[in-house]
């Protein structure tokens, strides 16, 4: 969890706010502060996950380039780990 958050580039406006099982970043001045989310989960009901596994669910409130240079940072961290990492959208 360390490693993803220092891989992510420092935007202006955004700042981080990290608790026991993870971060999130917040935008400064804005109605809807978080702009992501990550955290350590345990699987319950998920495909392809045994019950109880731990994963890291991620979630991003905003689009556009900042959520893309920030998805590319944590890829990079994982590719590097050799961990499996699946991205889908909701």
């Amino acid at each position: 969890m360390e490693r993803l958050a220092e891989a992510l580039p420092r935007i202006d406006g955004y700042r981080m706010q990290r608790d026991e099982d993870g971060f999130v970043l917040l935008q400064n001045n804005s109605d809807w502060p978080e702009a992501l989310q990550v955290s350590v989960e345990e699987a319950r009901n998920i495909e392809g996950l045994t019950d109880d596994e731990p994963y890291i669910y991620c979630l991003f409130h905003i689009r556009g380039e900042d959520a893309v240079k920030w998805r590319e940072g944590m890829y990079r961290v994982l590719e590097e780990e050799e961990r499996a990492a699946e991205w889908f959208e909701l």
